[in-house]
Formats: C-alpha cells, sequence, structure tokens
C-alpha cells in the first residue's frame, strides 16, 4: 500500500488529490446522515452510496466495497447504465489502492463496456487513464501510452483541465521511464503551464520534482537543482513529506557529482529524518548512500562504512522484497493478458449477435454456434500458448533467484573484513580491499538479471573475488586460471557466478583450516558441444571436513545444481556436476553446454 501510493505521488503523478485529502470526516458523517434518511431502493440512495465508498477510498477501502455492491444490485435492477458504470469504476479503483491489478482491471473493463454503450466520453476517457495506469505498473509502456493518449485527446476536446494535466504528466513519466527525456520534458512543461493556471501546489511540485529528474537524466544538473529545491519550498508549503524527501535526496546526489559535499550532507541528513519519519525505506537507502560518499571524503572511514552499511541493508531489503512478488506479478500479468483477450472476443460476439439479427432466426442460430465454436477453438489455443510461456517466464524467474543467493552473504562478510581493517588501523588494507570489493560488488549488480556473460568477464569477476578473499587470509591463498586454446573466452556465453559456490568452498573448507599456503587451479575447456570447467585445490579434502562446513558447501553445490538442471531444461541439454576427493583436496568437473555469443 506504501509502495503504491509513493509511486502514485512521486513517479506516475496518478490519483493525485485524493491522496492528501485531510478532512474527510465531515464528508463522510454527512453521507452517512443522508444515507440514513435515503432508504429507498433508487438512484437517489445508488449514487449516495458510491459518493460514500469514494470517499473512503484512501482511508478504509475494504470497508467501502459493501456500499459499492449495494450500488451495483441498485443500479442493475432500476436500470439506471450510468450508476452502473460509476460503480464498477469506483470498485476498480478500490481494488487498486489494495494492489490488486487484475481485479481492479476485470471492474474497470465492465465500466468502460457500459461508458462506451451509452456514449459517455468523460467517463470513458477517464476509464482510459486507469487502465493506463495498470499498463504502466507492469510496464507495459505501449499500451499504457496508447491509453493515456486518449485519455488525454478527449480532456482536451472536453476543456477538461484538470484531467488534461494528468494525461500529460502521465504521458511524460513513460517517455523518462523509456529514457526519452527530451519528449518528457515537453510534456512536463506543458503540464506544469496548466497546473499554475490551476494554482494547484500539488500538481505544481510533482511536475517540479519529476522535472528535475528529467534535467538531470539529460546532464543538466543547475536546472535539476533549481527545479528540485523549488519542488522542495513547494512541498514544504502544502506539508508532503513524501515530496520533500524525494527531492531533498536528489539535491544531495547531484552536490556530491559537483563536490558540494557540505550542501550534499545537509541535504541528505535532512531527506534522512524525513524518510525515517513517513516509513519511506527506499529513500532511507538513498539518504544513507549519500552521507556514505560524504563521510569518505570528509575522511571519517569507520562513519562512511557504517553509512553504507545501513544503506546496502536498506536496499537489500527493497530488493528482497521486489524478487519476491517477482513471480506474483508475472502470475498476474499472464491473467490480465488473458482476460483481456476473453474480454475483447466477448465484445466481437456481441457485435456478431447484433448483425445477427438483421439475418433472422435461423441464420442467427447458425452463426451463434459457428461463432461459439470459432471462440472456444481460439482461447483453448491462446490458452495453450501462454501457458507454456509463463513456464518458461517461471523458469527464468527460478534461475534469477538461484543467482542472487550468494550476494548478501558474501557483501556482510566482506563489509565485516573491511571493519576489521579499520579497527586495526591498518587504512591502506581496507582501502585495497574496499576498492576491489566495490568492483566486483558493482559488476555483480550489473550482471544480477543476465542470464548469461561473457566466459571472460565471468573469469574476471572469479579472479577478483579471489583476490578478495586472498586479502581476507592474509596472501595464504595462491591461485592460477588457465584457458584451453580451443575456447574464445570473448565469444563463449556462460551463467555469471556459476563457480563461486565451490571456489568459495575451497577456500574457507579446504584451504583455510590447512598449515601453509594453498593453490587453486581453475582450467577451462572444451568437449564437442560442451564446456568443462575443472576446479582443484590442495586443502584438507571433504573426509577432513567438519560436519557444518559440509552442510554449507552442499547447500553451495545444490544451488549450482539447480541452476544446471533449469539449463538443461530449458536447452535440453546434459550439463552436469562431478566432484572427486584426492590424496590432497578435492577435484570439481562441472559440464555446460557450449553457448556463442556469434
Amino acid at each position: 500500500m506504501l509502495q503504491s501510493i509513493k509511486r502514485n505521488c512521486l513517479d506516475l503523478f496518478i490519483i493525485l488529490i485524493p491522496l492528501l485529502s485531510h478532512s474527510q470526516q465531515v464528508p463522510l458523517d454527512s453521507l452517512g446522515n443522508k444515507l440514513e434518511n435515503f432508504t429507498l431502493q433508487d438512484t437517489l440512495r445508488a449514487g449516495l452510496l458510491i459518493e460514500m465508498a469514494g470517499e473512503m477510498t484512501y482511508s478504509s477501502p475494504n470497508e467501502a466495497f459493501p456500499y459499492i455492491e449495494e450500488a451495483l444490485n441498485i443500479s442493475e435492477k432500476t436500470n439506471w447504465i450510468k450508476g452502473e458504470a460509476m460503480a464498477n469504476r469506483q470498485k476498480g479503483n478500490l481494488y487498486y489502492v489494495l494492489g490488486d491489478n487484475l481485479n481492479a482491471l476485470d471492474a474497470y473493463q465492465k465500466a468502460l463496456v457500459l461508458s462506451q454503450n451509452m456514449a459517455n466520453r468523460q467517463l470513458e476517457s477517464s476509464l482510459l487513464g486507469n487502465i493506463g495506469n495498470i499498463h504502466a505498473d507492469l510496464k507495459e509502456y505501449d499500451k499504457a501510452l496508447k491509453k493515456y493518449h486518449a485519455y488525454l485527446s478527449t480532456a482536451q476536446s472536453l476543456n477538461n483541465r484538470p484531467d488534461e494535466i494528468k494525461a500529460l504528466s502521465n504521458i511524460a513519466i513513460i517517455y523518462n521511464d523509456t529514457e526519452k527525456f527530451e519528449e518528457g520534458v515537453s510534456y512536463l512543461e506543458k503540464a506544469l503551464t496548466l497546473a499554475k493556471l490551476e494554482e494547484n501546489n500539488l500538481f505544481i511540485a510533482a511536475i517540479t520534482n519529476n522535472l528535475a529528474l528529467a534535467y538531470k537524466k539529460l546532464g543538466q544538473n543547475e536546472k535539476a537543482l533549481a527545479h528540485y529545491q523549488e519542488a522542495v519550498d513547494l512541498a514544504q508549503q502544502i506539508d508532503n513529506k513524501y515530496i520533500e524527501a524525494s527531492a531533498l535526496n536528489s539535491i544531495g546526489k547531484i552536490n556530491v557529482l559537483l563536490e558540494n559535499y557540505g550542501v550534499a550532507e545537509a541535504s541528505a541528513s535532512q531527506a534522512l529524518a524525513l524518510s525515517q519519519e513517513v516509513g519511506a525505506v527506499e529513500w532511507e537507502s538513498d539518504s544513507w548512500e549519500v552521507l556514505s560518499q560524504v563521510y569518505e571524503y570528509n575522511g571519517n572511514m569507520a562513519e562512511a562504512l557504517d553509512a553504507y552499511k545501513e544503506h546496502v541493508q536498506l536496499r537489500d531489503s527493497v530488493l528482497n522484497e521486489e524478487k519476491r512478488s517477482e513471480l506474483t506479478r508475472k502470475e498476474m500479468q499472464f491473467q490480465m493478458e488473458r482476460q483481456q483477450a476473453v474480454a475483447q472476443e466477448e465484445i466481437k460476439r456481441q457485435e456478431l449477435v447484433k448483425n445477427g439479427y438483421l439475418l433472422g432466426a435461423i441464420l442467427l442460430a447458425l452463426i451463434s454456434i459457428i461463432g461459439y465454436f470459432l471462440y472456444k477453438r481460439r482461447r483453448d489455443a491462446l490458452e495453450k500458448r501462454k501457458l507454456a510461456e509463463f513456464n518458461a517466464k517461471v523458469a527464468e524467474t527460478e534461475l534469477k533467484a538461484l543467482r542472487s543467493q550468494m550476494n548478501p552473504h558474501f557483501i556482510f562478510n566482506s563489509l565485516n573484513s573491511i571493519s576489521d581493517f579499520i579497527s586495526k588501523n591498518d587504512i591502506q588494507q581496507a582501502d585495497d580491499y574496499l576498492v576491489k570489493f566495490s568492483k566486483l560488488t558493482r559488476s555483480i549488480l550489473e550482471n544480477s538479471e543476465k542470464k548469461w556473460i561473457t566466459l571472460e568477464e565471468d573469469l574476471e569477476l572469479m579472479e577478483l573475488y579471489m583476490q578478495i578473499e586472498s586479502l581476507r587470509l592474509e596472501n595464504k591463498l595462491n591461485y592460477h586460471i588457465s584457458v584451453d586454446d580451443s575456447v574464445e573466452p570473448d565469444n563463449t556465453l556462460v551463467p555469471p557466478l556459476i563457480l563461486q559456490p565451490f571456489i568459495e568452498n575451497s577456500i574457507w573448507h579446504g584451504i583455510a583450516p590447512k598449515q601453509g599456503d594453498g593453490q587453486i587451479a581453475l582450467l577451462i575447456k572444451k568437449d564437442g558441444n560442451m564446456l568443462e570447467y575443472i576446479v582443484e585445490d590442495n586443502g584438507i579434502g571433504r573426509s577432513a571436513t567438519h560436519t557444518h562446513a559440509k552442510k554449507k558447501g552442499s547447500f553451495g553445490v545444490k544451488i549450482t545444481s539447480n541452476r544446471i538442471e533449469i539449463i538443461n531444461h530449458l536447452n535440453n541439454t546434459n550439463g552436469s556436476i562431478n566432484l572427486l576427493d584426492k590424496t590432497e583436496g578435492l577435484r570439481v568437473e562441472i559440464r555446460l553446454p557450449l553457448e556463442l555469443q556469434f
């Protein structure tokens, strides 16, 4: 719920005015009294019920549903088509606020059909905007733009300035999200001009904040700073802490780029206090990131590390929440696409029935039977195709989730090592470690959404990882990487970090407990249409490893086994893992399908 409100207010500029409605108690009480007096089941009571549910949208949406259901029953019984359309739209608003996009779309579609039947252009255009919001939430930008342009066209023809402002702003943010910043600025400037004519400070503050973001993306930092400051001033006037915190964080980030660290620290500190007050975790993470950079510049390494830890912890909590909801979003998107297809087929069927009446009862029966079988066959084929696509997406999502398992574990171990160096006053060692750790972390984040990267990039990651772990072991670890001449590292594609669990096991369960230096040898060669990894170490071996370490090691092996099983399933291949005990140490053989970039 909080995430939905934040996005609507600052990113997509959707349903702005109700978010800051402060004095709803008076209209709610007044409407409640009217409903007690108007007990007759007629259109007047239905209208009051819809208005009552509208007032409760952002305060108690779940409690508003009984009012809407009663309004729908009255409208259907009295054949009041407009009331039925308005009730369905309000029902959609309630579901949308609760984050149930699937039921929201269903209600909006019903209202849209009714508004088209009674030729109510105003209601139809606003419903197109509502449906566009859902497409935008699902990142279906082309569909969202189509709905928003239709919304804008109708608002302009009806001279409805508030709707025109919303449509212009929504179109602009879609362009900004797709990195078409110049088009985004053009639409935002138009929206800002109209908002100033309306003298609506909430509209002006949100548009100004989005304009500043566009100018920042275009590299026009001075313009961006001026607009962010204006957004801060307006947000303070209307007591909107969400916009104020977002703008202050952006001011801090730009001033870090301009090396104005004093201004950056003041802005980030103020944004942090506001973010904590309103419970905006993502913005709180941004504030800690800016403060970490400021502390580092000032030489306060301990404070910089603490701030960076706070940033990472909060950012990871947001990322983990997004990963957990990704599969649900994919399922919802699939259901919505199927629902839209069924709705379109229903509209076509109704048109067919209308035309059939003109040809007489016999022809109507024949066309209805043919139409039914065609509809059923097409629906079944569509469902099978969508189900196959969805299964592939599920497999891909599982692969992404498995790839992300090592990130939090490794990050916090590394941060603790840096903290240990600092506590020992070994600043140079801490700095060297932090540079390598930052480079590795950045590379991991850049590759987190990729299914495949080049072997060259993956080996660079592994070498950087082993360098970091060597620092933690005080240079006790030696390693050697060898690539057969038949393998082209810059043209061979591999899953990111596929070797990391085995190298980690070799280091911490084989070499770390060993007396004396340890050696890891990594060989990559080609075997027919397969790529073979061989990892050998001279550690203490599995037989001497403690039970806890074995369990931990088997967990890493299980993760990689699952990844290879998914790759085998998607590509119909026979990748495998083989662990061989040696007299001294362990040998791991991994076989993957050979994938070439060109």
